[in-house]
């Protein structure tokens, strides 16, 4: 599936793997005459346990692989705070909840470690389904959307099961707001600081004390191995061509503590000398402005939140939050579809811009990446996908990802961006060339309507422009492995 497989992923019963007969409006074309069913409304109100070898306690899901796979929903970007285990399964935070996530042949288990005081499985089943977004079937959103477009038909088969999450809306704002010219390990390293600082600590049972985080890369990418120089001051890089070798032996390292992800009203104290200082850069400005913003709402932040899910429209919403210090166009389309429940929401960074006018929209080819230009990428792939086209992107989406792309049949994968050709110096010149100045070197490329090399970054700390500042070789090849939503 061009994913990750689970090793020693336990395999549901016959009885768990039900069949999936559910029908939704075609996303694109005339609407279906038949109401849609959600994953939540084809299953039992009862959650199934299911027993193995490492003690019980574990619970089906009722998921088959058309509408969750975990290795194409947890770690392509949406979420920070899933730690993918030695034993191959997913161990993350949800709410108050410490929670494991296992992969089966074609369903989903989940085991809870921590729950909220005066709560029990049933609470526990409806957090769980609900950050998961199953009031919503996938399958038949896929089907519908094989049938209005060729190429998800083709990718379909290879990516099953790319769900959007449904997460906390403070969470996804601030995890987004963390995310610009970043990539998803750094990331991953900020939110942990973040909720051990200001979050609540969350104490798990002992199945956890003897699960372990893998270490090695879980997207395949051959890792680089240092080997030193004669000189003993200086290390060489190499390729690992062990093919996986160290995956298979990865004896990974301790879980740690978890904690819940700070309300706003705890981020008040975070200051922004303690967030800089804590290695969170320009952006605990962002942070600190982002939380005072909100505590100013009339009824406060959570209220506000709320309102932007339930009572506005996308645009709406992705206006309102886009007034926020540290949040751009992206960081706001990303807040709306992985958490206010904006399914139309297209975050546009350039991979998206590139697969976008490669496919649906060959005529903003060459022009730059402006807001506009994002809200024609948004335009043309919601008329081919309809009211969930923020879903069928996502799948698109993840088909660019490096080690995704690389396992695609050839004719699936889109073409890579053509390279701009130098301009090599004229020779007569006796000049000698004028040295780059530094606020060039510094991100210039960042100035209003000019493209951008890489993701889409939020809007600078100096100005209102957005910038990419300049990375080397080898910090672009590490962004493009672990590439995510940014």
């Amino acid at each position: 599936s061009g994913g990750l497989t689970a090793r020693g992923a336990a395999t549901a019963p016959p009885h768990l793997r039900r069949g999936w007969m559910g029908t939704t409006r075609a996303p694109g074309g005339a609407p279906s005459t038949r109401e849609s069913r959600s994953v939540a409304a084809m299953n039992p109100p009862a959650a199934a346990a299911v027993d193995d070898e490492r003690g019980g306690g574990w619970v089906s899901l009722g998921t088959p692989r058309t509408e969750l796979v975990l290795a194409h929903t947890l770690p392509t970007g949406q979420s920070f705070r899933w730690r993918l285990t030695t034993r191959g399964d997913y161990v993350g935070v949800i709410g108050n909840r410490v929670v494991s996530m296992r992969q089966c042949d074609d369903d989903v288990l989940y085991r809870v470690h921590c729950r909220p005081a005066g709560e029990d499985g049933t609470h526990d089943a409806a957090a769980v389904a609900d950050y998961f977004n199953l009031s919503v079937s996938l399958g038949a959103l896929a089907t519908g959307w094989a049938k209005a477009d060729a190429r998800f038909a083709k990718l379909q088969p290879h990516l099953p099961g790319c769900r959007m999450l449904r997460q906390d809306p403070a969470e996804c704002l601030f995890s987004f707001i963390c995310s610009s010219n970043n990539h998803i390990s750094r990331i991953h390293g900020m939110l942990e600081r973040l909720c051990a600082a200001y979050g609540t600590k969350l104490v798990v049972d002992a199945a956890l004390s003897e699960t372990r985080k893998a270490t090695a890369n879980p997207t395949g990418t051959p890792k680089k191995k240092k080997r030193k120089l004669a000189n003993d001051d200086e290390t060489k890089a190499e390729d690992d061509d062990d093919d996986g070798a160290d995956r298979d032996l990865d004896e990974g390292e301790p879980l740690g503590d978890f904690y819940s992800f700070p309300t706003v009203s705890q981020l008040m104290n975070a200051t922004e000398a303690d967030l800089r200082a804590a290695g969170f850069g320009y952006r605990a400005k962002f942070i600190a402005g982002a939380v005072a913003a909100l505590n100013e709402k009339p009824n406060g932040a959570d209220a506000y939140l709320s309102r932007l899910r339930h009572e506005c429209s996308y645009k709406e919403a992705q206006a309102a939050l886009a007034e926020l210090p540290g949040v751009g166009p992206k960081v706001a389309a990303c807040a709306c579809l992985f958490s206010l429940d904006k399914h139309e929401a297209i975050p546009v960074d350039t991979h998206v811009w590139r697969l976008a006018t490669e496919h649906y929209c060959a005529d903003l080819a060459g022009k730059s990446l402006t807001p506009r230009v994002m809200d024609a990428v948004e335009e043309a792939v919601g008329e081919v996908f309809g009211s969930h086209a923020g879903w069928a992107h996502n799948t698109l989406f993840i088909a660019e990802l490096a080690h995704v792309r690389a396992a695609l049949p050839e004719e699936l994968r889109t073409p890579p961006r053509a390279k701009t050709e130098k301009k090599t110096p004229k020779k007569e010149s006796n000049k000698t060339p004028k040295k780059e100045s530094k606020k060039a070197s510094a991100g210039g490329a960042g100035d209003p309507g000019e493209e951008l090399d890489g993701l889409l970054a939020s809007p600078s700390p100096e100005r209102g422009s957005f910038r990419a500042p300049k990375k080397s070789k080898a910090a672009i090849a590490v962004d493009d492995a672990e590439s995510e939503y940014l």
